[in-house]
């Protein structure tokens, strides 16, 4: 399992898909974005707000994939002059 140090003992705030939300010290970040935390406030949707002492949240999504996937892009985008641009907009010669 990949863990993501530089995050822990961040204090975060994570919104959740059901508009709740919860805030507290980052413990653990995966690369599936798990997420536990610990002295926890939850908000949930209606707004009733309460103490935990810690709180794990889990996701499907692959982080790093995503991130490369975004890296890509922004090379591609970087690099596009490199090749002479789109061949729309190249100069008449």
């Amino acid at each position: 399992m990949i863990t993501v140090p530089g995050l822990h003992g961040q204090v975060t705030t994570i919104d959740l898909r059901d508009e709740s939300t919860a805030r507290g010290r980052v413990i653990n970040v995966d690369a599936f974005m798990n997420i536990r935390l610990e002295k926890v406030l939850y908000r949930d949707r209606r707004g009733r707000v309460s103490s935990m002492d810690d709180l794990f949240i889990t996701d499907h999504m692959n982080i790093i994939e995503t991130i490369e996937t975004q890296l890509a892009k922004i090379h591609h985008v970087r690099n596009f002059g490199a090749s002479g641009g789109c061949k729309e907009y190249s100069k008449k010669k």
